[in-house]
């Protein structure tokens, strides 16, 4: 919301210029450049290759070339751009948008440019004195001059205009194509934009010229005018009548001032000023349009300015004007509105009296609105706000808004830095590039609710990209399991006042309440920084999470824990996890997880504790080089009631995919280190403890570990098939047995043959309405493994340093065998025993180094996709109308490996894009032995946007644990102002209820307001929630809560 407030001082901007270059349409990458001269000179600069050409001089890709006299080249060989095309150098492209083969060339014509783009049914031409143009091609671009000449060490002053053309438009992210009309008698000039842009008043038409033309054709310019505006940035400038009124009246007031001419347009007025750049990401370049009832205009009086006649301009100009009336002060989607208002666009000096405001804003959904007594600038980058609030409410009298008595806007230029190697950015002119900053603070802030003041703070500090207002999250709601809970989060920098935050960096305040359970506290930091971390260069990113509660109540897990007692009333959690990218392609992780105790995750973080990796204590240094990696990790244990390995230290390294001569290919992954096993403990409360069985694995050990592992691949063609024979083998010493202290050494050996066949099969005569068909294509892919391993020793005889699960299946599986099987584990669900049936030992890069023993198996499996063409005529794309994915496994010692039956671990997964709103999706897994799983589940989605979406589906789960689950849900949006969203699951097979949520949301005109409940059968829990959403926050998804879309504000008329 900050963002708007302050947006209005934004239009008073900092000085710039940038010359308004003109592209024709960017041809094919494809195409390759070429560019020829009767001479050339080369040298090299930075990452740049550089030419100097002259003489018959042609540049051409595709329908596109261009003449000149003269012209400079900057090319870019690299290979790589940013996903957006710049004309920084490729070391400054980010680490994550790379995109490889694309060749950059930037070319600055000078001298009788004529430049064409003679595509077919859209011809156009352009020409000028000079002329900016960049150029991308996956090509390598072709340059044939006829006389190579030697560099000169004189300056070259074309080399110097070209820079400075180039410099303009350094930090542009787009080259916008402007079109020309052809043919034209007089060749429309490039007017250059001016600095205003970047000041307080550049503002573009709500609506461009026909046909994208971004500068009109206009009559013949005066002797001079066409010159004169490339000096310092030109602005063309317009006077209309206000609307269909008559022309009005005007007036040349004397002015004590030699060479100034003073003008009052009275009876309505329209004035437009034209070449505006760009501040991005505040204010849109292009045009100035400005209507009130009587304007002042001081100016100098060597060009007069009149009445429906052109003037061309100069930015060193004086240019004064005076507004008063209802203003209405247009810019691209942005609409002021004011009584009085003045203007000084060569000395950049504005103030805005009782203006108001609409406007899109970064980071916000919909339309915002400001009204303030008055904007002032203080000086270049400095301005201030008085009596301004700001509100999304169009109510005369608004429902709410935010009110504040100064706002302070202040911006500046700080290095641009490298992502990657931390180092500042440079042109190739060897000059530093920079980017801006922009801080804002306001004083005396109090939020309003009608006419209701219902917070104050007396200083907000932000900065615009981040630009939050104290509260992150406020969320209330009443449950069986916590009571009526209050929880928000809270801006810790602005909370404090603290005006210039490390940047990089969010830092968090929880104030929580639970009624049945007792006060809690909280902080956060998160960061993502480029410039080092306690003195180690290079990115980096992380996180640090504290949490505690006073409970006073017992724990709800669900069936069969519904009260539990802690074993401590003050409970809590710190975790934090943080990645660093080190010089020399090294990478540190260092992570911490400590937990109050055993049920805490469980009961406060539950989503954490189903989903996320385990919360461990390690500190882990790797290096990457090519197909290569080694990594030395330490951990220890903080939890003693989780089962983990400790590591003082382990080291690992691998080699991946490593040519040996043509034809064979080879892995490697080894590892050694001392590891010591440390079992969980058991639970305090006795109802949990009687629950609870340790694992046959979870036994305590600690040894030294090595082994090594290797695997020989020789692939070749035969016929259609491509078959792979393999031989994998592995050494590996333990320091101790799970059974005794004696040491053992395996040795571990596989064999197999891998083989695929693609077959496929085309049919474009297929047509179908109904089902939304042109042409069908069938492919498929057969595949085959069959391996064939043994091993000295048994897996089960050595210690589980590499756990297969994690922390909360371990938990669930202790209660699955004590509840089912009275706490003997039979081997068929034995965790370690499936991973090896589903071959994890046949993995050089398996992430578990003990389970790996005999087995003999051939997996079969056929992945299917049907394609077929869909949407508009002649610009249909191809799209997976139907996918079958199947495999099975063929046990040929069937009584040894899979418990007496031949085949298991039968899978397949399914999907039917019926329509482009229609999906129908079904997959399941199999095993065929006395309680083997059996899971299925089928379903279909219907998705009708913005109406809503449905969503029924069955789930059918057989074998230790059995149910048939009923599951549906759907969101609808029922009328512009009402939203409904329902969920339930129900077990048919005996069962019962599992679970309901509802909720129903009205679209207010600034709030969305929800009412909802929820059932969780297995915790016996009923909830109710109320929430107020305000439709302003930044960074809001909106129908994140709704599971519907809801219009932005404003989008769709008064609401």
């Amino acid at each position: 919301m900050l963002v708007a407030v302050t947006l209005s001082l934004a239009w008073w901007g900092s000085p710039g210029s940038a010359r308004a270059d003109i592209d024709l349409p960017p041809a094919d990458l494809a195409s390759p450049i070429s560019l020829s001269a009767d001479e050339g000179t080369t040298w090299q600069q930075g990452a740049y290759e550089i030419w100097h050409l002259r003489g018959h001089l042609e540049v051409a890709q595709g329908d596109t070339n261009a003449h000149a006299d003269e012209a400079i080249v900057w090319i870019d060989r690299s290979g790589i751009v940013a996903d957006t095309p710049t004309d920084e150098p490729l070391a400054s492209a980010d680490r994550l948008t790379a995109t490889p083969t694309i060749t950059k060339l930037i070319v600055y014509l000078e001298g009788n440019v004529v430049a064409r783009h003679t595509s077919p049914g859209r011809p156009m031409e352009m020409t000028d004195r000079n002329w900016l143009a960049r150029f991308y091609s996956q090509q390598p671009p072709r340059v044939n001059v006829a006389r190579r000449l030697a560099a000169s060490d004189q300056p070259l002053a074309l080399f110097a205009r070209a820079r400075a053309a180039r410099d303009a438009t350094l930090h542009d992210a787009a080259v916008t194509p402007v079109q020309y009309t052809q043919p034209m008698s007089v060749p429309p000039p490039a007017f250059p934009q001016s600095a205003l842009a970047q000041q307080p008043g550049a503002i573009v038409p709500a609506q461009p010229a026909p046909g994208g033309v971004a500068v009109a054709p206009v009559e013949a310019l005066p002797p001079g005018a066409a010159a004169e505006q490339d000096v310092l940035g030109g602005r063309r400038i317009r006077l209309f009548p206000r609307g269909n009124t008559a022309a009005p009246q005007l007036k040349t007031l004397a002015s004590p001032h030699p060479g100034e001419q003073v003008l009052l347009f009275d009876s309505g007025v329209n004035i437009q000023i034209d070449g505006l750049p760009t501040v991005p990401g505040l204010v849109e370049g292009g045009t100035l349009d400005i209507v009130a009832d009587r304007i002042v205009v001081w100016t100098t009086d060597v060009d007069p300015v009149e009445m429906g006649r052109e003037q061309v301009q100069a930015q060193q100009m004086p240019l004064e004007l005076y507004l008063e009336g209802n203003i209405v002060f247009r810019q691209g989607s942005r609409v002021i509105y004011a009584d009085r208002m003045y203007y000084d666009v060569r000395s950049q000096v504005g103030l805005i009296l009782d203006a108001e405001l609409l406007s899109d804003v970064p980071g916000y959904e919909g339309k915002v609105r400001l009204r303030a007594e008055a904007i002032r600038q203080l000086g270049e980058g400095r301005f201030v706000g008085q009596d301004a609030f700001i509100t999304t409410s169009r109510l005369g009298f608004p429902s709410y808004r935010l009110a504040s008595g100064e706002i302070y806007f202040e911006e500046s230029d700080v290095p641009l830095i490298d992502r990657r190697t931390g180092a500042p950015v440079f042109d190739a002119a060897g000059e530093q590039l920079t980017d801006k900053r922009r801080l804002v603070t306001s004083r005396n802030n109090v939020l309003y609710l009608d006419r209701v003041p219902v917070f104050y703070w007396p200083t907000i500090a932000t900065n615009l990209e981040d630009p939050d207002l104290y509260i992150r999250r406020i969320l209330i709601r009443n449950d069986n399991v916590f009571g009526t809970q209050v929880l928000t989060d809270w801006n810790a920098y602005q909370l404090f006042g603290i005006e210039h935050p490390i940047e990089g960096t969010k830092w968090d305040i929880s104030l929580d309440y639970l009624s049945d359970r007792g006060p809690a506290i909280g902080t956060s930091v998160r960061y993502d920084r480029d410039n080092g971390f306690f003195g180690l260069p290079g990115p980096n990113f992380g996180f640090a999470d504290l949490w505690a509660i006073n409970d006073d109540g017992h724990d709800n897990l669900g069936l069969g824990r519904r009260d539990l007692i802690p074993d401590r009333q003050f409970r809590n959690r710190i975790f934090s996890r943080h990645r660093q990218y080190l010089p020399g392609d090294y990478q540190l992780t260092i992570e911490s997880g400590w937990i109050s105790d055993d049920n805490f995750l469980e009961q406060y973080y539950e989503n954490e504790w189903d989903e996320f990796k385990d919360q461990t204590t390690d500190v882990e240094l790797k290096r990457y080089v090519d197909n290569r990696s080694w990594s030395l990790l330490g951990r220890t244990r903080l939890n003693d009631f989780f089962t983990q390995t400790e590591w003082y230290p382990r080291g690992d390294h691998f080699w991946l995919a490593q040519s040996l001569g043509e034809y064979l290919t080879w892995y490697e992954h080894s590892t050694v280190g001392y590891a010591r096993l440390r079992t969980a403990s058991r639970p305090t409360d006795p109802v949990d403890a009687a629950q609870q069985v340790p694992l046959p694995w979870e036994i305590t050990n600690s040894s030294l570990r090595a082994t090594t592992r290797h695997e020989v691949d020789a692939p070749f063609q035969l016929g259609v098939a491509k078959l792979t024979p393999y031989a994998l083998g592995e050494l590996g010493y333990w320091g101790a047995t799970v059974t005794d202290a004696s040491e053992a050494t395996r040795a571990y050996g596989q064999a197999g043959l891998r083989a695929s066949v693609p077959v496929w099969a085309v049919d474009p005569f297929v047509e179908s309405d109904l089902f939304n068909l042109h042409g069908v294509a069938h492919k498929i892919i057969f595949d085959a493994d069959a391996a064939f391993a043994d091993a000295n020793e048994r897996y089960y005889d050595l210690p589980a340093y590499d756990k297969v699960d994690d922390d909360s299946v371990e938990h669930f599986r202790r209660r699955f065998t004590e509840l089912l099987y009275g706490g003997t584990t039979p081997p068929m669900f034995d965790e370690r025993y499936y991973a090896l049936r589903s071959g994890i030992g046949s993995n050089v890069a398996s992430p578990t180094s003990e389970i790996a023993d005999r087995l003999a198996t051939v997996r079969f499996g056929a992945t299917q996709r049907w394609q077929t063409k869909r949407g508009r005529a002649g610009s249909r794309h191809i799209i997976d109308w139907i996918v079958l994915d199947t495999h099975v496994t063929w046990f040929p010692d069937q009584e040894r490996d899979n418990f007496g039956e031949p085949f298991g671990l039968l899978d397949y997964n399914f999907n039917w894009h019926v329509g482009d709103r229609f999906t129908l999706v079904s997959e399941g897994i199999f095993d065929f032995f006395d309680d083997g799983q059996a899971i299925a589940s089928v379903g279909g989605f219907l998705n009708r946007p913005p109406r809503g979406n449905v969503y029924l589906g069955f789930t059918s789960l057989d074998g230790p644990i059995n149910a048939k689950i009923v599951t549906a849900s759907f969101s609808y949006w029922m009328s512009p102002k009402w939203i409904s969203t329902f969920g339930t699951s129900v077990d048919v097979a005996g069962n019962g209820n599992i679970g309901q949520s509802f909720s129903i949301t009205r679209i207010g005109e600034s709030m969305l307001v929800s009412f909802g409940f929820n059932v969780d059968s297995s915790k016996d829990s009923v909830g109710v929630n109320l929430a107020v959403q305000p439709r302003f926050l930044p960074g809001l998804v909106l129908g994140s809560g709704t599971g519907a879309a809801v219009p932005q504000v404003r989008n769709m008329g008064f609401q």
